[in-house]
């Protein structure tokens, strides 16, 4: 088969991978994404706090992202049933789908050429030294491209092809995940809760109609409460989720997915003409609710100087090393928050001494100096 040329090969078409493109496009770049199912994925995160808005918002996405979006500026906080704390967002933060926000960058990628290659699994990538020379597709096609970017998640076949190894770390704690009708309850008030159990729960409205329920419990909990079926669930739950009694009428029917967590970490985020990007590169706890925001920013940064080198690749292995590594202690800054996170939730007085306001909060952007964490009882 005929070799197709290009500037940029993304592998992943998450959003981490599409908002990469779109700017890239928008930069006059000829971009292809490889994506290895049939349309771009349904599962991520709802969430895009300051940091990822404040990406959106520089390059006119904002509106966009927020039409069909729930905006929410407080979150409660409960241990054993009684309310703790609220955390507040000063500029609010955004709640939608997330295939629906990856539809949105999609979208806006078709107007700016670029081309998405769907049923497309990488077989090969072909190196001379720490250069990327081409990518040979399981179909035979084969992809050359000046630069090529890992955005395939935790399982990256980019990163393992570039011989980076990654460590991973497992939490004693198993997450199970219900997409239900939305009730009264949950509708006002985001609200997360823990017990001195190791269980925890998060409700929250997906859209005006739906909720997500999650509960995480201890691994060796799982087989016996969601074995048994609704009734022991809903008596496990009984102790720990208050303030939302409509919504044990909804989850008795739900049908509910296993989601592994855990925390990932790379030796390096790029070697030559390869980078890593989103869950390819870092992975925390989700209890930290930053991980899409701060994809955002690393796609932009990584577009800037991409652009910046201008195919000049001693100059973008260069600028690689000096603009997008440092992204690895943000980004290890916030794994640490997760992992003190979920190893303190049992406990209510070592989770408010873990909560941090700045990551939480504001992420990677500089907090504006005011209280937004109100401790409660």
């Amino acid at each position: 088969m005929a070799v197709t040329s290009c500037d940029v090969a993304i592998v992943g078409a998450g959003l981490g991978g599409c908002f990469l493109a779109l700017l890239l496009g928008r930069s006059g770049r000829h971009v292809v994404v490889v994506e290895q199912g049939p349309s771009v994925p349904t599962a991520g995160a709802d969430f895009v706090k300051r940091p990822g808005m404040q990406v959106l918002a520089r390059h006119g996405l904002v509106s966009l992202v927020e039409r069909h979006a729930l905006k929410r500026d407080i979150v409660r906080y409960y241990h054993d049933g009684e309310p703790i704390q609220e955390c507040r967002y000063p500029d609010g933060f955004l709640i939608r789908p997330y295939r629906e926000l990856v539809e949105v960058i999609y979208s806006s990628c078709a107007m700016q050429g670029v081309e998405f290659w769907f049923d497309s699994q990488i077989d090969h990538l072909a190196r001379d030294g720490d250069r990327v020379e081409h990518l040979s597709l399981a179909d035979g096609r084969e992809l050359q491209a000046n630069v090529v970017i890992g955005a395939d998640g935790t399982r990256s076949a980019v990163r393992q092809a570039l011989g980076i190894e990654k460590e991973s770390t497992s939490y004693p704690h198993l997450l199970r995940v219900a997409t239900v009708p939305l009730t009264a309850s949950v509708a006002q008030l985001n609200r997360l809760y823990f017990n001195s159990d190791g269980w925890f729960s998060y409700l929250y409205p997906v859209n005006h109609d739906q909720a997500r329920v999650f509960v995480g419990l201890p691994a060796d909990a799982d087989r016996e409460v969601f074995g048994a079926g609704a009734p022991a669930l809903l008596d496990a739950l009984g102790g720990l989720v208050t303030d939302n009694a409509d919504a044990y009428t909804v989850l008795g029917s739900a049908s509910w997915q296993s989601i592994p967590i855990a925390a990932l970490r790379v030796a390096a985020y790029h070697k030559g003409n390869a980078a890593l990007l989103g869950s390819a590169a870092f992975a925390t706890h989700p209890m930290t609710g930053m991980g899409m925001s701060y994809t955002l920013h690393d796609a932009e940064i990584l577009a800037e100087i991409i652009c910046a080198a201008e195919g000049d690749q001693d100059l973008l292995d260069k600028m690689l090393e000096t603009g997008y590594e440092p992204r690895r202690h943000r980004h290890g800054e916030l794994i640490d928050y997760g992992d003190a996170l979920s190893g303190t939730f049992h406990d209510r007085t070592s989770y408010l001494r873990a909560f941090r306001q700045d990551l939480h909060v504001f992420g990677d952007t500089e907090p504006i100096g005011e209280e937004f964490v109100k401790v409660m009882g």
